[in-house]
């Protein structure tokens, strides 16, 4: 009966502690690298697959998916989840645009300028989105001054009266219009100065007139009163003379000496 060697059969019917060891080694590593790639893609899926949405109290917000609108997304945090989602944000707070100045003639064929302020929110960020290219612009060309510079009434009030229909189609609220300034032109600014300055001119105659008018009736009661008691006449004269430089000394050419003491003992 044959045998074989020692050492040989043995190896080939088990294995080795040494190679089992170094088998379960590289099977624990393939596990840590699969758990590494698992924790590294995960990450990057949730963000490609989930998208999160905050959406601040005083914004709102429309979601779109390929272009299509989906949903009104209310103030809060939101999570989406897909691919080819898109989030418009509008400001729903009151912002205001300035309308530049239009010239026109007004009734009497006069030449001015007139510029506003338009005060608006949006309400409807749907109608606001869909209705038109540029909404704000159809709200500027909407503000049309000239018609109605010709009635007798409140610009701002008309001018909200007209516009207030054409904001609502474009999903804002119209809270104010404030008319801003009114700027006469050239020859009609030089008008309203010259007409200014000449009833200035003729306020100052008239003060003039009304001093000098005062003075002489003051100048007829104080002749009344002297006329009355000539002795306040002299008292005054001698008041005058006290008063002037050099006092009652100075020497005085008022006319003969006899006839000032005349009219001093008078």
């Amino acid at each position: 009966m044959r045998t074989l060697p020692s050492g040989t059969g043995g190896a080939g019917a088990s294995l080795h502690p040494s190679s089992l060891s170094t088998s379960f080694s590289f099977m624990i590593f393939a596990i840590i690298i699969a758990l590494l790639v698992i924790v590294c893609l995960v990450p990057v899926v949730w963000q490609l697959w989930v998208t999160t949405v905050v959406v601040q109290q005083r914004e709102a917000a429309l979601l779109f998916r390929h272009g299509v609108l989906v949903d009104s997304l209310c103030p809060g945090r939101h999570r989406i989840f897909g691919s080819g989602h898109e989030v418009k944000r509008f400001d729903i707070r009151r912002v205001d645009f300035q309308v530049a100045g239009q010239e026109f003639l007004t009734a009497d064929k006069a030449g001015i300028k007139v510029s506003a302020v338009v005060e608006y929110r949006i309400v409807a960020p749907v109608t606001f989105t869909e209705v038109a290219a540029d909404p704000l612009k159809l709200l500027y060309n909407a503000v049309q001054i000239d018609a109605i510079i010709d009635r007798k009434m409140d610009l701002s009030a008309a001018l909200v009266a007209r516009v207030q229909p054409v904001a609502e189609r474009l999903g804002l609220a119209l809270d104010a219009i404030h008319v801003k300034d009114i700027i006469v032109g050239g020859e009609l600014r030089r008008v309203f100065t010259e007409a200014l300055t000449a009833r200035q001119q003729s306020l100052v105659v008239l003060e003039k007139a009304r001093a000098e008018a005062a003075a002489i009736r003051a100048l007829a009661n104080a002749a009344r009163v002297f006329e009355t008691h000539p002795a306040l006449l002299q008292l005054k004269f001698l008041q005058a003379i006290e008063k002037a430089d050099g006092g009652i000394a100075q020497p005085l050419a008022l006319g003969t000496a006899g006839h000032w003491l005349d009219f001093l003992k008078k």
